[in-house]
């Protein structure tokens, strides 16, 4: 507060000249210098003058209520936050039910136990009876895939035979070079239709592979099952490691990635390594290599690149579907990965047996 005393004629006698006598008695405010001033005469003709700051109440009523609501609105949100975790905890654990959802198991799939709220409960009821429509759609697909594959094996197998009794009594060039061709096609016929009965098979647990199979062994195999041509172009390291498996389908595996680095390479280097409880069986090759979305896409059914279609590499689109899906039958996974040098890099890798 400033304080001031002037005498009868206005002349500041002692105190602060920022509080200026009002002409009017009373009190006033000075908006120039944001003083609220007042006032009082003494009976000797000295007039006492007092000043403090003025502020308009409006501004601190709004400030405070500004103030008040943020106040309202934190204490709120640090209230409602345990409330709305314990609200919708059921929902949690039921999407994290729904999260570890295995297709290829799913007629095991566990939602977890009612918690006793109608619309929690109702749905998980809904989604139990989807999961059994879904689980019977995809039974029924993969019946009449194996089915359809199975019947065609047999027909096949008698029209190649047949065709080949046949080609022995031709003597016309051009209709022993039709004969050839037609053997061909067969043939490419027989490997398609073998790729669909193993992708029409369920995936299976790790479990119920009980066979103690060598990589080493089956990658020698196929290596040494290849045209002399195409077995110059591969290399073999000396590594090895032993996985639970079926080795037919292993093998099955494994020659369709030799086959698939041969097809867009000129040589191919396979081998094994151990990383961890993993077993990795790598596949490289020097072609144009594999980028982009098309990494994971390759693995799609009837999923033909560019450089695939472009160049006429022959196939169907089936080898890497056919990969991943041995792969995860055995517990395992296929993906491409990067690669320090050009070309592509297949890795397999497989849980190594105890």
């Amino acid at each position: 507060m400033l304080f001031a005393v002037y005498d009868a004629s206005g002349s500041l006698l002692v105190g602060d000249g920022r509080v200026g006598l009002p002409a009017a008695g009373g009190c006033s405010t000075i908006h120039a210098d944001a003083l609220r001033v007042c006032h009082a005469p003494s009976t000797n003709g000295l007039v006492a003058v007092v000043g403090a700051a003025h502020t308009s109440i409006f501004p601190l009523l709004v400030s405070a209520a500004i103030l008040a609501a943020l106040a309202a609105a934190v204490l709120a949100w640090a209230a409602s936050r345990p409330i709305a975790r314990h609200v919708v905890a059921p929902l949690t654990r039921l999407r994290e039910c729904i999260a570890e959802l295995d297709v290829g198991a799913i007629s095991n799939a566990d939602l977890g136990a009612d918690e006793h709220i109608a619309e929690v409960d109702a749905l998980r009821g809904t989604i139990r009876q989807l999961i059994v429509r879904v689980e019977r759609a995809l039974s029924q697909a993969h019946r009449f895939a194996a089915n359809a594959a199975h019947e065609l094996r047999t027909p096949l197998t008698t029209v190649r035979a047949e065709l080949e009794l046949l080609a022995e009594n031709i003597t016309e060039p051009g209709a022993r070079e039709g004969a050839t061709l037609a053997q061909q096609k067969l043939a490419e016929l027989a490997v398609l239709v073998e790729r669909l009965l193993i992708l029409s098979t369920p995936a299976r647990s790790a479990t119920d592979a009980f066979e103690i199979v060598s990589l080493r062994d089956l990658l020698e195999d196929v290596v040494g099952a290849l045209p002399s041509a195409d077995r110059m172009r591969v290399g073999l390291l000396e590594n090895d490691a032993l996985v639970h498996g079926d080795a037919v389908l292993l093998g099955t595996m494994v020659q369709n990635a030799i086959a698939n680095g041969l097809k867009f390479g000129s040589t191919v280097t396979t081998g094994v390594s151990i990383v961890g409880e993993e077993a990795i069986v790598h596949i490289d090759d020097d072609g144009p290599g594999i980028e982009g979305e098309s990494c994971e896409r390759a693995f799609e059914p009837f999923f033909r690149s560019s450089d695939a279609l472009r160049q006429r590499v022959p196939g169907h689109g089936l080898g890497l579907a056919l990969i991943r899906h041995i792969a995860e039958t055995h517990g395992g996974r296929a993906a491409f990965v990067d690669k320090p040098t050009g070309g592509a890099r297949l890795e397999i890798r497989l849980p190594v047996a105890p």
